[in-house]
């Protein structure tokens, strides 16, 4: 009797027809559900096919919904449809400082003229460039801007231009200097999370092209869906189908079972931490919450401004990011004790 039948992978194979399919990255040449959406961006991008000023767009909703994904969707489509536009994306998170974001739209343009210059110099070279046609610019996670000043050199300095911005903090705008507001008059677009259906036809989409046929049975595949619902994040069955398919190459699988499912959905945690990038404040802020979980609000505020100095409003913002990213959980006990100042839990 042999221990190796049919139903196990050579050396040579894989149950996965193209891997790069469940890349966070990659964008469909479809993107279902979000149609309304990327309309409505179009629609705010029209005027500058006919020579006129653009509004501007804020673009709110939770991580792993297809905000990012409907911008670069519709930046294809009009760079496709003409050349009088210039679409330019920076992820504000990766380049998170005025001059990083002057310099990535330089780089963008082809401007290599950029060392030995200040962000002023650099941002004249970019107008002219710019001015010369007219330019959609996407802000992605603007909210993790240091210097809101890029923002306001934009508006200023480039004539014929929409200035998406994307975020997942509804009060995004509050924060921002009056100045800088006023000139924006940003349009607001929210995008609510994808329903169950909605969910299963994205992944089982993403499943048809990234594995071979039969690999994921509809028993293993379940799970994933459902856990991918639960999360409101797309990015987590992504994740999932990618590490069930890597559990069953393990096993020298032809197919992937339920239990390989399993195995990913208990790597869930390194995943949450895997795709968020924290700044040092908010790495330190989840350190006090550790040393002081169940503690109310003012009081981790307290600790957290004796030790960086910075405003309720910073921590608040920087608050939201952990519980957003499932780092913390924000109890209200009003009902219960009579409290009005919620508590901060660490999640184990």
């Amino acid at each position: 009797m042999t221990i190796f039948t049919k139903d196990f992978l050579q050396h040579d194979e894989t149950v996965f027809k193209d891997e790069l399919v469940l890349d966070y990255e990659y964008l469909p040449h479809i993107l279902k559900f979000r149609e309304n959406q990327q309309q409505h961006i179009a629609t705010i991008i029209k005027p500058l096919f006919a020579g006129r000023m653009g509004s501007n767009l804020l673009i709110t909703g939770k991580p792993g919904i297809g905000k990012t994904a409907a911008c670069k969707h519709v930046l294809r489509e009009m760079e496709q449809h003409s050349e009088k536009i210039i679409g330019i994306y920076v992820n504000c998170w990766k380049q998170d400082t005025a001059f990083k974001v002057i310099v990535d739209i330089c780089q963008q343009l082809g401007y290599k003229w950029v060392q030995n210059k200040k962000t002023n110099e650099l941002m004249d070279e970019i107008a002219k460039i710019l001015n010369k046609k007219a330019a959609v610019i996407v802000l992605d996670e603007i909210d993790k801007l240091k210097e809101e000043q890029v923002i306001y050199q934009l508006v200023e300095d480039i004539s014929k231009k929409c200035i998406i911005m994307i975020t997942n903090e509804k009060d995004f705008l509050a924060i921002l200097d009056p100045r800088t507001r006023s000139r924006l008059i940003p349009e607001l677009l929210e995008f609510n999370a994808y329903k169950y259906n909605e969910v299963e036809a994205i992944l089982g989409e993403r499943k048809k092209f990234a594995f071979y046929e039969g690999v994921l049975k509809e028993e293993s595949f379940a799970p994933i869906i459902e856990k991918c619902f639960e999360e409101e994040d797309i990015r987590t069955g992504l994740y999932l189908l990618k590490e069930a398919g890597n559990a069953a190459e393990n096993r020298s699988s032809r197919s992937i079972s339920v239990e390989d499912v399993q195995k990913a959905i208990g790597k869930m945690a390194v995943f949450q931490q895997s795709k968020t990038i924290l700044d040092e404040e908010e790495k330190e802020l989840i350190k006090i919450i550790k040393d002081h979980s169940g503690e109310s609000i003012n009081k981790i505020y307290d600790i957290y401004n004796e030790k960086f100095s910075k405003s309720d409003r910073t921590f608040r913002r920087k608050l939201a990011t952990l519980k957003e990213n499932k780092f913390i959980e924000v109890r209200d006990n009003k009902e219960l004790t009579g409290e009005t100042n919620p508590r901060v839990y660490l999640k184990k």
